[in-house]
């Protein structure tokens, strides 16, 4: 069975190997992310662990602080999951795990670098004009007003007919647009 970690690529094989395998958000215990992942890699059980690198640092090492990914059978192994070391839970909905799509990690695994890091060197300035690329407001062009402290979120006043709005969206899903 082949195994993914922060610092290998996905493989199309891994996600078609075995139908009966989904993949699961997993709340870790407070900074325990690199230690349910490898408690959950020394299990067999295919995790992926994303780090965030901005302009060349590493300002907040997990890209989901407090999260991780897992994939594994619900079914069979969610018992033991919950009682891997720095697992706090599976994310769940009522009462029942909740899958993340393939085209979810697909989609985080084509942001990410052979090392497993997620890399954001977009410089934004205030008056930048910017276009969301998803999401609820997907598409809407707005202006660049400041990165948020302690967070990799900015916000952005987005003008429309009939009004304007300040909104905080993810720095990742914002594309400057060129002049």
């Amino acid at each position: 069975m082949m195994h993914l970690d922060s610092t290998k690529g996905i493989s199309s094989s891994v996600v078609s190997m075995n139908p009966s395998l989904s993949w699961y958000a997993i709340r870790t215990k407070p900074r325990q992310e690199e230690r349910a992942f490898d408690n959950l890699m020394s299990w067999g059980i295919t995790a992926l662990a994303p780090r965030l690198e901005r302009d060349g640092v590493r300002r907040n090492p997990h890209f989901f602080p407090g999260y991780i990914f897992a994939r594994f059978d619900g079914i069979k192994m969610l018992h033991r999951v919950h009682f891997v070391r720095g697992v706090a839970y599976v994310v769940s909905f009522g009462g029942m795990p909740a899958p993340i799509s393939d085209d979810v990690i697909g989609e985080i695994y084509s942001r990410m670098d052979a090392n497993g890091v997620i890399r954001d060197r977009t410089e934004l300035n205030p008056g930048d004009h910017v276009v969301i690329r998803s999401g609820p407001l997907r598409n809407f062009v707005g202006v660049f007003e400041r990165d948020l402290p302690g967070a990799e979120r900015v916000q952005i006043l987005l003008h429309t007919v009939a009004y304007s709005a300040h909104v905080e969206v993810a720095r990742l899903e914002v594309a400057k647009i060129a002049s």
